[in-house]
């Protein structure tokens, strides 16, 4: 997304908004939408290119804009978080926030793409480490392992199309048992929640040329931030950090231990037995979880054939 070729910059409650919280009009606007909220970019009259995001004034969302916050505090790169949440005149129980807009960097690192995930999840958690995880809920559905529907394996979908539970049948053999392996895995560790990214890949994450050849992350996807044991992001993280926009991928076992390796080195300090296997059952739980919804979307992709390749290995690293 740019802003060039822009459209005319909508008149009304969000323009006035701008105006009174930025000090600047918009002129022009480019717009899409957002499965949690409404992304409106502008450019203002004074020059800036904003990102402007329309949400519900929920508990959740103002946990989310603590977030951007703190990671912007702790010097990582981030869109700096300009005004809001505010509330908008013409729309009650919502609330707006304004963001410099970023569009800049490359999809995937230069080097070491699985330890460059794994460090800065570390950096992420470290940096969010005062919040209360409980702010964060719910965790987004292929994290919800914990659901409390007794008769589902899956969690419930807001709606029913992309509900995994409708097409059991229709699965590959073996990966519904295998989820529900991971999954008894995952609900019987006790291990305290944190605060991490959700979904730390390409579909959030841009690179910039650093010095020594490093890519330096410019970190989005405020609204995929959560709270889970520390293991349990980590374990997400082995399992999809390599994936892309418009395209759905999973990570084989041995980039899941660079990146295991390289958090905990971040983090300076080793992940005992426990955490270790509630891991590797987090990386088995989001592989089968986003193999049911290639099956929903229409047919088996690369991740249906990775954890049904490898998926008794991550069991077996799970302990289970």
């Amino acid at each position: 997304m740019s802003a060039t070729d822009p459209e005319p910059a909508p008149a009304g409650s969000i323009a006035d908004w701008c105006s009174r919280h930025l000090g600047s009009a918009p002129v022009h606007s480019f717009i899409t939408s957002a499965p949690a909220s409404q992304l409106w970019g502008f450019e203002l009259a004074d020059g800036r290119v904003i990102a402007v995001k329309v949400r519900p004034a929920t508990s959740r969302s103002a946990a989310c804009d603590a977030v951007h916050r703190l990671v912007q505090v702790a010097g990582i790169d981030c869109p700096a978080l300009l005004a809001g949440p505010e509330p908008i005149g013409d729309s009650p129980g919502m609330a707006v926030t304004a963001e410099n807009w970023r569009a800049d960097g490359s999809i995937w690192p230069a080097e070491d793409p699985a330890g460059s995930y794994g460090r800065l999840q570390a950096k992420l958690v470290a940096a969010c480490a005062g919040l209360d995880p409980a702010q964060l809920a719910p965790a987004p559905p292929w994290l919800r392992y914990d659901h409390a529907d007794g008769d589902r394996l899956w969690p419930a979908a807001v709606g029913g199309a992309w509900d995994p539970e409708r097409i059991q049948r229709e699965l590959p053999p073996g990966l519904c048992a295998m989820a529900g392996r991971a999954r008894d895995r995952l609900l019987a560790a006790e291990l305290p929640e944190v605060v991490g990214h959700g979904e730390l890949n390409g579909v959030h994450i841009r690179w910039l040329d650093g010095t020594n050849g490093a890519s330096v992350p410019i970190v989005h996807g405020w609204e995929e931030f959560t709270g889970r044991p520390e293991a349990v992001l980590v374990g997400c993280l082995a399992a999809n950090y390599n994936e892309l926009p418009d395209e759905t991928r999973m990570a084989p076992v041995a980039q899941g231990r660079r990146v295991l390796a390289a958090y905990q080195s971040e983090r300076g300090q080793a992940f005992g037995d426990d955490e270790v296997e509630v891991a590797w059952a987090a990386s088995a739980w989001v592989g089968c979880y986003n193999a049911a919804v290639e099956h929903l979307r229409g047919a088996a992709g690369q991740v249906t054939h990775q954890i049904m390749t490898d998926g008794a290995q991550r069991l077996k690293l799970a302990g289970c």
